[in-house]
């Protein structure tokens, strides 16, 4: 019971840190390119990591798993945050993070699937009716391709299937590799394979105002390195679709957080979208504590 109390409180961390971590890229997109704002944010958590895993274990497990840490940080990492930082560039705080917090539910598949987690009807039915919520979140901006937002939105939805396969297959490497050791060597190779891209396609601009830096010192120390490295602290005791469950979480905090900051307007479909999510992702929970 004390392990189940601690991975909730390390899960609660994560997500609060995670929702708020939408306005914080929101916050920096405003000067930094969505690549280089990636790029920049792992090169701050990196070394903070490294250092972590020095200090406990030393850095055997990099040379043993170089393979596997490079699928982790070009899934959880690379693909993600390009996904989702170029997809807010179209898109608000508000619309991506209740998209990505369609998580859960292709973790529970998935988890399904390759880990042999069970899923029980009532979670099946969850987890269509939070489809349906993102669907509708995904089309109130309209069913064009053409629509900026739409697209953004399409993007946004890359980065669930990018973080489905980090936590699914991180999951699989927690029996060779701490939670320590796969934060830090995720974050390294993420950081090195954004560095082409950004160098080349945005030309790796720094900024030079108070808040993108405020704004990537937060991403960078809390929103990867404390909540990442918590994230897998708690995938080393709960199964990977209920510690997913806590992802739902993230559109209150981050619809919340951009209503106060950003100044972003919630309409009646965004909310009944978002209600359907939640909904299917309680299902899903509750059938799993049940099960």
């Amino acid at each position: 019971m004390k392990v189940k109390i601690k991975s909730a409180f390390l899960l609660i961390v994560t997500v609060f840190l995670w929702g708020s971590s939408f306005v914080f890229i929101k916050l920096g997109l405003e000067e930094v390119a969505p690549l280089t704002l990636g790029l920049l944010r792992f090169a701050i958590a990196t070394p903070f990591l490294l250092l972590l895993v020095g200090l406990t274990s030393g850095f055997e497990g990099l040379f043993k798993g170089w393979r596997q840490m490079l699928i982790l940080g070009l899934t959880g990492v690379t693909a993600y945050h390009a996904f989702q930082n170029i997809g807010m560039t179209m898109t608000s705080a508000s619309e991506s993070s209740i998209i990505i917090a369609s998580n859960p539910i292709l973790i529970a598949l998935c988890s399904w699937y390759f880990l042999k987690e069970k899923i029980s009807r009532i979670g099946a039915a969850g987890i269509i009716l939070a489809f349906l919520g993102v669907v509708t979140i995904v089309a109130r901006s309209g069913l064009s391709l053409g629509s900026s937002s739409m697209l953004g939105n399409l993007l946004c939805m890359g980065s669930v299937f990018s973080w489905t396969a980090y936590s699914v297959y991180g999951k699989q490497k927690l029996r060779e590799a701490s939670a320590n050791e796969i934060t830090a060597y995720s974050s390294l190779f993420g950081a090195i394979l954004l560095a082409p891209p950004a160098l080349i396609l945005e030309g790796l601009k720094f900024p030079t105002s108070t808040v993108p830096w405020v704004s990537l010192l937060a991403l960078g120390f809390l929103c990867s390195g404390i909540a990442y490295l918590f994230w897998y602290k708690a995938l080393e005791d709960l199964p990977a679709s209920e510690a997913g469950s806590y992802l739902f979480l993230i559109p209150v905090i981050a619809s919340t957080l951009a209503y106060f900051v950003l100044g972003e307007r919630l309409d009646p479909t965004f909310f009944f979208g978002a209600s359907l999510v939640i909904a299917g992702v309680i299902m899903t929970t509750r059938s799993h504590h049940s099960s």
